[in-house]
């Protein structure tokens, strides 16, 4: 039952110490809990234990998708450099539009600025 609060802790102090790392730990509690319940429901079978190991492998795989798939970011390969040309990308504007590097081509120099707002 500390579990997840050991998860919960373990991801505080992540935090705090400013380690910004995809936190790898969580899908892999989630997953010991799950064994845990199977364990639970090999010793005694009930409809509560079924439906927890039911939902439990769902939220289990959920996070091992999340975490496996949807947070793949690129390598981090350090600050900007002079004369370093942007990689390449495409993303969508406001107002539906297609950007990419071609759009920053021209006759002037250009630096990219990223701010991560606070909501």
């Amino acid at each position: 039952m500390l579990l997840p609060f050991i998860g919960i802790a373990i991801y505080v102090f992540q935090v705090q110490a400013k380690i910004l790392r995809t936190p790898w730990y969580i899908p892999v509690i989630a997953t010991v809990g799950l064994a845990l319940i199977i364990l639970a429901l090999v010793q005694s079978r009930s409809v509560i234990r079924w439906l927890a190991v039911v939902l439990f492998t769902l939220f289990a795989g959920l996070l091992w998708v999340v975490f496996g798939v949807m947070m793949n970011v690129p390598e981090y390969t350090g600050p900007v450099k002079v004369e370093q040309p942007f990689p390449s990308f495409s993303t969508t504007l406001a107002d539906g539009s297609k950007f990419t590097e071609d759009n920053l081509k021209g006759d002037k120099n250009t630096v990219m600025v990223f701010f991560r707002g606070r909501w």
